[in-house]
């Protein structure tokens, strides 16, 4: 079917408009509808569907319009668009500067300069004003700098009084170090108060912390939830707990771990400048009978100047563990007890 012949289906003259051709589609689609005159309408329809299909890919990119768009793509080939000044990098205010004075420079006259000088005040005046402006951007983008990092953080505030973990976790892992605000480590600290860290996020939590004047505030919490740490959980917490120099009480609780692995590296990381754990502690620990928590604990005692009412203990371990290196140990302390 030609071109006239679709136009004469849809009832238009060759030289109708394409704006005339969809509307008369629109029309006679509403007409002959199947929906709406049944299924006699239904030939009617495709034919004119089928009018209007080859019309729009014959004859729609023919019209001025069209024809436009397609020149200007072909001319912007050939010809490369030019970089607009901001484009450049160059500033928007020596654009502006250019364009009202030619090019002309503040002070001196380039060669392609305005044959007219400007008067020096006027000079002053504007450069005054680009100063100005200049400096109101700055302010502006400064504000709105600080309007989204408040933002920022009051989401992250809210994320970490949730209750969910892993709504918790993306807010933890979301926090770079510049965000991390006194309030933002005070909401994390109020949350694992109550909440024990999980693994996924113990790495975060600590490094948050670091070099942090609340670190003996998470140094607390940490102990708080000492008993219910993994291994690998209990070791990444006492290297940090060292690192950050934290007093004996925090340690102490590690001692009643259930892993002996746990004990065994809270004595052996016992801060040199802490005093011994308390007596309860220590009498407690004598009774146990794994080398790996008694060699330790015999070395730290023979550090400081036993208590008398441990020395029978001691004496026991002495002379019935089965660990010639524990022997030793203990053998030592009651030597150095008797000769002092």
């Amino acid at each position: 079917m030609n071109s006239n012949a679709n136009f004469k289906v849809l009832g238009l003259s060759s030289d109708a408009s394409w704006d005339e051709v969809k509307r008369a589609f629109r029309h006679l689609a509403r007409k002959y509808h199947p929906d709406v005159a049944g299924p006699e309408g239904t030939r009617k329809f495709s034919e004119i569907t089928e009018a209007y299909m080859t019309l729009k890919e014959t004859v729609a990119g023919g019209y001025p319009g069209k024809r436009a768009a397609r020149e200007r793509a072909e001319r912007d080939w050939r010809q490369p668009r030019q970089a607009t000044p901001e484009e450049k990098g160059e500033s928007i205010f020596k654009s502006f500067w250019d364009k009202l004075f030619g090019g002309a420079k503040t002070g001196r006259h380039e060669s392609e300069a305005s044959d007219h000088d400007i008067p020096p005040a006027r000079l002053r005046f504007i450069g005054s004003a680009i100063s100005r402006a200049e400096s109101d951007m700055r302010t502006l983008l400064s504000r709105c700098g600080e309007v989204h990092a408040k933002s920022r953080a009051e989401a992250i505030l809210r994320r970490l009084r949730s209750g969910h973990p892993g709504v918790v976790m993306l807010a933890l892992r979301g926090i770079s170090g510049r965000e991390a605000t006194n309030d933002i480590r005070r909401a994390v600290i109020d949350h694992f108060a109550r909440h024990a860290p999980s693994a996924e996020i113990l790495e975060s939590l600590l490094s948050l912390f670091s070099a942090s004047d609340m670190s003996a505030d998470l140094a607390r919490v940490l102990a708080s939830h000492a008993a219910h740490f993994s291994a690998s959980e209990s070791m990444m917490a006492l290297r940090w707990l060292r690192r950050q120099n934290a007093p004996k009480e925090c340690f102490a609780p590690f001692l009643s771990h259930p892993l002996a692995t746990v004990v065994s590296a809270t004595l052996n990381g016992w801060p040199q400048d802490q005093s011994l754990p308390e007596s309860v502690d220590m009498l407690g620990l004598l009774k146990r009978d794994e080398e790996s928590i008694l060699t330790p604990l015999l070395r730290l005692l023979r550090r400081e100047k036993v208590p008398m009412w441990l020395l029978p203990s001691i004496n026991k371990i002495m002379t019935e563990h089965r660990s010639p290196v524990v022997r030793v140990w203990a053998s030592a302390i009651v030597r150095d007890r008797k000769l002092s």
